[in-house]
């Protein structure tokens, strides 16, 4: 029923049974939320209808601190080739990660979304580099000069330039 009512450009419906699905306990109904992803995939225009549950679905996740509802909204992001959710999507992926304490689990969502170049929410890409310095690892030249959004290479010029020595 949905899908004829999508051919006629209706995406509502969809999007909806699709999100009730998607959030249901029942595991057998993650496999029609899937479905109704492939069917919203074969519609471009079916894309925008989706992007606005994506918060919805995360505030539901987040309240039941449900890791596996979050990692599995990132698979229909990134199926449905909806970018601009996926930094949203990762952000709070790796905050749960932190929040956890879970190092290896925070370390790939990080790469992950710098391999693809996903931008993550500044507030989590801080978090994480607190959690990186709470647990004694070193961050890297290259993240720091992100997390204080400096130039790389005017970073290396005022370093040159300030040659500064203490003395005691």
């Amino acid at each position: 029923m949905c899908e004829r009512l999508a051919d006629r450009g209706y995406f509502h419906p969809l999007s909806n049974v699709w999100k009730v699905f998607f959030l249901s306990e029942r595991r057998r109904y993650h496999a029609t939320a899937s479905e109704l992803v492939e069917v919203a995939r074969l519609r471009p225009r079916a894309k925008p209808f989706f992007e606005k549950k994506v918060s919805s679905v995360i505030s539901y996740a987040v309240d039941r601190c449900d890791v596996d509802m979050v990692q599995r909204l990132l698979n229909v992001v990134l199926c449905m080739g909806m970018p601009e959710c996926c930094g949203l999507v990762l952000s709070f992926l790796l905050e749960f990660y932190c929040d956890a304490g879970d190092l290896r689990s925070a370390q790939k969502t990080f790469e992950h979304s710098e391999t693809y170049g996903i931008e993550l929410n500044p507030v989590t890409f801080y978090r994480y580099t607190c959690f990186l310095s709470s647990r004694g690892i070193q961050i890297p030249h290259d993240m720091l000069l992100k997390k204080y959004k400096m130039d790389p290479r005017k970073a290396k010029d005022a370093a040159v330039q300030n040659n500064v020595k203490f003395k005691f």
